[in-house]
């Protein structure tokens, strides 16, 4: 299999530290290891990037679309899905992945004209998120372009349920939810936690309001003296609100080295805001779940489709009182850490970004034999 891994968007780079770059490395590495030749087409490469790994080739995108306006953006879509199609064909693709991102259907383009198979990874309703949190400009081109991709894909992976709803209304034929996931190779030969007193609690992630920054403050303001030891690993917005209730700040920190940070520790937090969007697929639960710990998630479905009742403590968003309850009984009952810590080790094997791989291996195989059948 050679694949085509494609993403547009400006603000993901190979390389990079955020959640949205170490989510494409993931998955690009595990395709690798399945056997997969990706060819890796971004935005931009990271200065410190290291060398891709073995079977994975990585290019920049012709021209630099980052600090481009968005007028530039579609003026430059012909000439895009052009070069694309050129590369890929030199190639030898089988296959298109693509990371959906706005103002581009020039993967889809390529694709279609390569008769190729084109499967699409939907990580969130980009026209609603930019409305929402920052500006959505050209909102007309922007959803024409996004049902464009959705309905001519031949395959779109949402990350979570209620994003598989989002890709059907528009137009999606093909849905099949796949969540993040986990490499759990990164925690292969780090120490057996040995539970900590007192106990240790963590958060990892961008300090973001969406994130229960708040919450998780509030929970342990009302926690009091028997709030547990908290470490944060990661920046933001909300990074004095922790520092005030005394956590430890380690700020944001190579992904490589989260493995060990957390699995000094023993529960895990993402509680989100009560009015987060649902439609997470949270990376830092996976690693949670690898790492061990006994979880307090907020129910959405993101979290709720992964883990049952009986395997975390979930919450409604946002709720500093069930926060607070749920850690403090976690704190005093080692057992019930352990229990849990044990079943999120068993969970963290069912969703690896190897699974991921092979099912994107296997579909990509599926379509383009069915496409040669019909033809």
């Amino acid at each position: 299999m050679r694949l085509a891994y494609l993403s547009t968007d400006p603000g993901i780079t190979w390389g990079g530290a955020k959640g949205a770059s170490v989510h494409l490395a993931e998955i690009v590495e595990a395709l690798a290891r399945e056997g997969a030749d990706v060819l890796v087409l971004v935005s931009a490469v990271a200065n410190a990037a290291p060398p891709p790994p073995p079977g994975v080739t990585v290019e920049p995108l012709p021209t630099p679309r980052k600090h481009v306006s968005v007028e530039e953006l579609l003026a430059g879509e012909s000439s895009l899905a052009a070069w694309l199609e050129d590369r890929m064909r030199r190639f030898g693709a089988s296959a298109v992945q693509e990371r959906l991102a706005l103002y581009s259907a020039a993967g889809s383009v390529a694709a279609h004209a390569l008769g190729i198979p084109h499967l699409v990874e939907l990580n969130s309703p980009l026209p609603e998120e930019a409305a929402k949190y920052r500006e959505l400009e050209q909102a007309e081109d922007a959803l024409r372009l996004e049902r464009a991709v959705l309905s001519a894909a031949d395959l779109v992976f949402p990350v979570s349920s209620p994003l598989a709803a989002y890709a059907t209304e528009r137009g999606a034929r093909l849905v099949e939810v796949m969540p993040n996931a986990v490499s759990l190779q990164r925690f292969e030969g780090l120490p057996d936690k040995n539970g900590s007193d007192p106990p240790l609690a963590v958060f990892a992630g961008a300090l973001r309001p969406w994130h229960g920054v708040e919450t998780i403050a509030e929970a342990w303001r009302r926690l009091g003296s028997d709030a547990p030891r908290l470490r944060v690993i990661g920046d933001g917005p909300g990074r004095d609100a922790l520092a005030a209730i005394g956590a430890e700040m380690l700020g944001a920190v190579q992904h490589a080295d989260v493995p060990a940070l957390l699995t000094e520790a023993d529960i895990g937090l993402a509680p989100y805001a009560p009015d987060a969007p649902t439609y997470f697929s949270p990376l830092k639960l996976f690693e949670y779940l690898a790492a061990g710990l006994a979880v307090v998630a907020a129910d959405i479905p993101g979290v709720s489709d992964i883990v049952a009742p009986d395997a975390a403590v979930l919450i409604r968003p946002g709720d500093a009182t069930a926060l607070a309850a749920g850690v403090a009984a976690l704190a005093n009952d080692p057992d019930e850490r352990s229990r849990l810590g044990r079943k999120a080790k068993a969970l963290a094997r069912e969703h690896t970004w190897e699974r991921r791989a092979r099912r994107i291996i296997e579909a990509a195989a599926e379509l383009s034999t069915s496409e040669v059948t019909a033809a």
